[in-house]
């Protein structure tokens, strides 16, 4: 099968035939239709060693089943979520990682949400997001962002979509995908009691006193956390999976696709990522 292998940070991906996934124990095999593009394979490319396949996120059909799975899976819609291996035209995953996709959602908008939309989902609930609240949403129109942006508008906040470049304002909520220099200045402007989360660093590191506010005015018992969905467990990713793919499916919640490519241009859709100004996510078809 034909598979993207990344060969160093500063190497072109390369096109290669590669020896089909089998199912061991607890596994499924499922053949791509749609793959997500995100800033983690950016990542990844960086600090991984050579000679591997990038990509974290497929939706596809199930063809195989490891000896321990139910072979009645076979042929079923499914959104999984990988460690690496995506940008293939098969993934093998443990059967625990798999969401049913609705039959009424395509296999491209199952992976326009994907793991964006989790992220949104849980910077949402984290941060406790109610009617009638101000949320800061800092990289509203990337990927997560504007998921995001859906999420809180839907629970009644009033949201701000805050730009790279935007003063901080005065908030409740502020859901901080972008980080970089200006982070402690955002910290700053939460109200009594806001909350403040951060799930991306697409403007770089905070500085190492970016939290100092926090402590400078204890009274207003601010919070911050940091997300990650590594932290959060398989059977909690996928009841969140099913609610997000329910409300892309019934229209509540619009991820948008930025760019429809195919896996030979997957050189082209990190550089555009990298770039910068990509609004919503880039989808690779085999």
């Amino acid at each position: 099968m034909r598979a993207i292998v990344s060969k160093g940070p500063q190497a072109e991906l390369e096109m290669v035939e590669v020896t089909p996934p089998v199912a061991g124990a607890g596994e499924v095999v499922v053949e791509a239709r749609a793959i997500g593009v995100g800033r983690v394979d950016l990542i990844m490319r960086q600090v991984m060693p050579t000679d591997f396949i990038p990509g974290i996120e497929v939706s596809g059909i199930i063809t195989s089943t490891g000896p321990d799975v139910d072979p009645n899976l076979v042929g079923q819609r499914v959104f999984a979520r990988v460690q690496a291996g995506g940008y293939s035209e098969q993934v093998v995953t443990r059967a625990a990682t798999i969401v049913a996709l609705p039959d009424d959602l395509s296999f491209e908008a199952g992976v326009a949400a994907g793991v964006n939309a989790l992220v949104a989902h849980f910077c949402v609930t984290r941060t406790q997001v109610v009617a009638g609240e101000t949320v800061v949403v800092r990289g509203a129109q990337g990927g997560i962002g504007h998921i995001a942006v859906q999420m809180a508008s839907a629970l009644g906040a009033t949201v701000i979509e805050c730009a790279k470049s935007m003063p901080p304002v005065p908030a409740d909520v502020v859901i901080d995908l972008v980080a970089g220099p200006d982070t402690g200045a955002h910290i700053e402007q939460l109200r009594a009691n806001g909350r403040y989360v951060m799930a991306g660093i697409s403007a770089g590191m905070p500085p190492s006193d970016f939290a100092s506010s926090l402590f400078g005015d204890f009274r207003r018992s601010r919070s911050i956390s940091t997300l990650s969905l590594d932290t959060v467990t398989d059977t909690d990713l996928n009841v969140a999976a099913d609610k997000v793919f329910a409300d892309v499916a019934a229209g509540r919640t619009s991820p948008v696709i930025a760019h429809k490519l195919v896996l030979e241009q997957a050189n082209e859709a990190l550089y555009l990522l990298a770039s910068g100004g990509v609004q919503g996510k880039i989808v690779l078809v085999p």
